[in-house]
């Protein structure tokens, strides 16, 4: 679930299954009792509204385990027709801030196996990527400072990971967020992208 960087420090990389068994069930459990719903369970991922502003607007959490550029939250999320509430896997995924600053656009998914149990389904894992919208404005961020729209050399990827019930809507998911700033690091996300989507029969 760690690993060593370059100046032999270690740092938050755990497997997709580690994700759904040791961070994701356990946050579930005390996050469905009754009077626990807003306390946060000891973890390292923190819970935070991903679709309020666009990613670069954030206050992201500077984890000292946490690479550069990668972050992870959990995250609640909206279904996207309240007339079936309960039922389906669709959730409202533009961002909710005035900016009118994009929307996550889901791409590949794939399923979550657990290594102990071969062929046993744990979770599923979509990834998105953030399209832009047109608006060239200058952004608010949360502290009230201002920001410009990144432009094409910078990159955002997302990846939910959730239950693999396929009837109910989950309210609650974990997301890994990547900000890509050069060609070098486009061409190895490419690459993982295009795996996960030939997994998945896309």
């Amino acid at each position: 679930m760690f690993n060593n960087d370059e100046d032999g420090g270690l740092y938050f990389d755990p497997e997709d299954q580690e994700l759904i068994k040791y961070h994701q069930l356990p946050k579930l459990e005390t996050y469905l009792q009754p009077k626990s719903k807003d306390e946060e369970c000891e973890d390292l991922i923190v819970m935070k509204n991903v679709y309020d502003k666009e990613p670069w607007l954030l206050d992201n959490t500077n984890h000292p385990l946490f690479r550069k550029n990668e972050w992870f939250y959990f995250v609640t999320r909206t279904q996207v027709s309240v007339k079936n509430i309960g039922l389906g896997s669709n959730s409202k995924r533009r961002i909710a801030g005035d900016n009118d600053g994009g929307s996550w656009k889901p791409n590949a998914k794939k399923y979550i196996e657990d290594e102990e149990k071969k062929k046993t389904i744990i979770g599923k894992k979509q990834t998105l990527k953030f399209t832009k919208s047109d608006n060239n404005k200058r952004q608010k961020r949360g502290d009230g400072t201002s920001a410009a729209v990144p432009g094409s050399n910078s990159s955002w990827i997302m990846y939910e990971y959730w239950l693999p019930d396929e009837n109910t809507f989950q309210e609650l998911v974990l997301c890994k967020i990547r900000k890509i700033t050069n060609s070098k690091d486009e061409e190895v996300e490419a690459v993982d992208v295009t795996n996960d989507a030939e997994e998945d029969g896309t």
